[in-house]
């Protein structure tokens, strides 16, 4: 299927999360941002957009950030596209240099402790949709709800989506991939778990590791049951 890069989102503020690091949140001893970048080995080249927190990556994972920060997923994805090689290969060149551009590039967001389970088949998807003529792959869950943030997406239609979408500041990933033409791809509800709230975070058995410095008031907040409060809490 040719060459996937990858960027992975760790922005926004988890204002439902009492504003931690929801990256750190660990999952199996390992934080919800190590596992999704793990998810994504399969990649030439790796990007996180935000704030990796305590996670320990790998050194040829690229750090960038959205400007301004916290302007949106669809900024962060300009970013993070932004930091990815881009030379255009000569005809007969080798496709897989470092500095020629990836055929596709999957885009995944940082808190989906399980989305190990969707990559191959996102992939298998693609490479139907690219013989068909179609941009990409994008998961679809359980409810029918679109999950722009796994998906992946032809290298030469994000760029043209990209550059058509205008300013990117506070916009939409939906506004984003208006124009692209992506194929569902039905996943079982535990590939597209995400984690925006406490509820959450016990959902997929996320605790707060001593060494990932996220404080006492998360480790009460994700222990706490679904219908108290606790501050930061949702109830």
């Amino acid at each position: 299927m040719g060459v996937v890069d990858a960027v992975i989102l760790m922005g926004g503020r988890a204002e439902r999360l009492g504003g931690i690091a929801k990256g750190d949140l660990r999952v199996d001893g390992r934080t919800l941002l190590e596992r999704v970048v793990a998810a994504a080995g399969m990649a030439r080249q790796r990007v996180v957009v935000g704030d990796v927190g305590a996670s320990a990556l790998p050194v040829d994972v690229i750090v960038v950030r959205e400007e301004p920060p916290f302007s949106g997923p669809a900024a962060a994805v300009a970013a993070g596209v932004a930091a990815l090689p881009s030379r255009a290969g000569a005809e007969g060149e080798d496709a897989a240099a470092d500095d020629a551009a990836a055929d596709a590039v999957l885009l995944l967001a940082g808190d989906l402790p399980f989305v190990a389970d969707a990559i191959a088949p996102l992939l298998a998807a693609f490479e139907g949709a690219d013989a068909a003529g179609a941009d990409g792959a994008m998961a679809v869950d359980e409810a029918g709800r679109a999950q722009y943030l796994t998906a992946v997406v032809r290298r030469a239609a994000l760029d043209d989506a990209i550059a058509a979408a205008g300013p990117l500041e506070g916009a939409s990933m939906r506004r984003l991939v208006a124009a692209l033409r992506l194929v569902d791809v039905a996943l079982p509800g535990r590939a597209t778990m995400d984690v925006d709230t406490w509820a959450d975070a016990r959902a997929v058995g996320a605790t707060a590791g001593e060494a990932d410095g996220t404080d006492e008031r998360s480790r009460s907040a994700i222990g706490t049951a679904p219908g108290t409060t606790t501050e930061g809490a949702s109830t």
